[in-house]
């Protein structure tokens, strides 16, 4: 149950709680992939010759990053092309995952990564805290925020990265997260976020299986919800950077309960230069 409502209530929470140190990359080890037949409801991700296909495909880097955010150790997932020309840098989608607890997301996005990759991305997909045998409770858009912010020095630190083609991709709670990130200043060149939920306050009254799973979540949430209820309706309404609903592929002028929108940010913290070593700014990475 959790798994499927918290992917529609993500909280908007304050960003009050960061502040502490994170970034350090404590390993990175190569992601083994199981037997198609030891794949609990194989037949839902994908059929044995495909799986086999991805599984087998040489030239598919998929790798396990360990990494510190906030004094814990937290766990992303990175997609990547084995083999890049010394003078080419890749963009790289951040993904935004869906959902509370996640311990499959090898399965889960495998084929999603995979397509990415074949199109010349490199994706980093922080599992955040709790999830895939990290450390600490994730807080659906609270003190989690800073495990996407400090994956930054990661990206940073690889030489086949383009730092001035930063993307995002949302998925339902990782939507929000990604509009929560948008409006923090998140150095992104765009975003994209399907499923998410932009008026948290009115879907928590239409629904009260999402909000019980919010009580269970946030232990003051039914003594003081009005924190959890920030929307980012407002913010995407009002904002300066281009907004499009995907549905219309015009201008969202206004963004239901569960939008799929695109953001075009004017990225003032990615460098306008031809140089791609030249730095962008992560000072927030830590915080």
């Amino acid at each position: 149950m959790y798994r499927y409502f918290t992917g529609f209530i993500a909280a908007l929470i304050p960003f009050f709680a960061f502040g502490q140190p994170g970034g350090e990359i404590i390993s990175l080890d190569p992601v083994s992939l199981p037997v198609y037949d030891s794949i609990t409801d194989a037949s839902d991700y994908f059929s044995n010759d495909y799986y086999h296909q991805l599984r087998s495909d040489t030239g598919f880097v998929f790798e396990k990053l360990v990494y510190e955010s906030m004094d814990l150790n937290v766990v992303a997932y990175i997609a990547r092309p084995k083999t890049v020309s010394e003078d080419r840098r890749l963009p790289v989608i951040l993904f935004n995952r869906g959902g509370y607890i996640r311990d499959n997301m090898t399965i889960d996005y495998l084929s999603l990564f995979h397509t990415l990759v074949d199109e010349g991305f490199v994706v980093v997909a922080p599992a955040l805290r709790e999830s895939e045998g990290g450390e600490g409770k994730d807080e659906v858009g609270g003190k989690d925020l800073a495990d996407i912010w400090n994956v930054l020095p990661y990206i940073k630190s690889r030489e086949f990265v383009d730092l001035r083609n930063l993307f995002m991709l949302g998925e339902s709670r990782g939507g929000i997260m990604t509009l929560q990130l948008l409006k923090a200043g998140f150095p992104l060149q765009a975003a994209a976020v399907y499923g998410a939920t932009t008026d948290f306050g009115a879907y928590m009254e239409q629904s009260p299986e999402a909000t019980a799973v919010a009580r269970s979540i946030w232990p003051d949430y039914e003594a003081n919800p009005e924190p959890y209820h920030l929307e980012v309706r407002e913010w995407v309404e009002d904002t300066d950077d281009e907004v499009q609903d995907s549905d219309t592929d015009t201008d969202a002028d206004v963004i239901d309960d569960t939008e799929d929108i695109d953001v075009m940010d004017d990225m003032d913290t990615i460098p306008d230069t031809d140089d791609p070593d030249e730095e962008f700014d992560d000072s927030d990475a830590d915080t």
